[in-house]
């Protein structure tokens, strides 16, 4: 019958001496190994098996100078766990012992990591926040004449009016009011019915940065200048951000 522990003791030594192939020992105990090497034979053949099994994996590659982040990593990679009661490297009697092939395909990445340059960190961006600003016009007399709507991340803009324009014959025009006190003409407007209207780029800009919105009654076939209107203001409002 085979004794289990004269298994153990193989095993064990496999260990060692993949251990000692991979230079992952202590100083101290790398020393007794290699002293173990020169005075028994078997265990100074299985180093051998390790070192022939591990020595050619980085022929075919092209040597590359790694960045300067890229050892210490490997470093703290290939660092064994030491447990409290000092029981050597617990982390290869576990994946090392008759697992040649896994630990050489380890290895294998280890080198194709250190010859590839650390890629930069992917910084995750979030999109900005839809910005919408709402105001609602009104007449001298206070009553409510338009509320509109600005959605800035499309240049949608929305209005609805009441029905204190209907009726007039005059045709409702739409100013930016900047905050320097200077107007710029958006257009013609539709005074009794909703509407909406896609601003192009040159407006886009005015409507994100002005502080208010009013209307202008221009003739029938008349447009005004776009930074003055021609006919009376007769609605304001300042622009709420939501």
């Amino acid at each position: 019958m085979t004794d289990p522990t004269e298994n153990s003791g193989m095993d064990d030594d496999l260990a060692l001496a993949g251990e000692l192939a991979l230079r992952v020992l202590s100083p101290e105990d790398e020393a007794a190994a290699r002293a173990r090497a020169s005075a028994e034979p078997a265990f100074a053949t299985h180093v051998e098996a390790w070192n022939g099994h591990l020595g050619g994996l980085a022929d075919d590659i092209d040597p590359v100078e790694p960045s300067a982040g890229v050892w210490p990593r490997v470093e703290a990679g290939l660092t064994p766990p030491v447990a409290a009661n000092d029981n050597r490297v617990v982390f290869w009697r576990r994946w090392a012992i008759g697992s040649t092939g896994l630990l050489a395909a380890s290895l294998a990445a280890v080198v194709m990591l250190a010859a590839q340059p650390v890629p930069a960190p992917e910084v995750a961006t979030a999109p900005p926040p839809a910005v919408i600003r709402v105001a609602t016009l009104t007449l001298e007399s206070g009553e409510a004449a338009m509320t509109l709507a600005y959605d800035a991340g499309t240049g949608e803009l929305y209005l609805a009016p009441t029905n204190e324009m209907a009726g007039d014959t005059r045709v409702p025009h739409l100013w930016l009011v900047m905050p320097e006190g200077d107007v710029q003409l958006v257009g013609a407007i539709d005074g009794s019915a909703t509407s909406h209207h896609s601003l192009g780029r040159a407006l886009s800009g005015p409507a994100g940065a002005a502080k208010a919105v009013a209307v202008s009654m221009e003739a029938p076939g008349h447009t005004p200048a776009a930074d003055r209107p021609d006919g009376p203001v007769v609605a304001r409002g300042a622009f709420q951000r939501l």
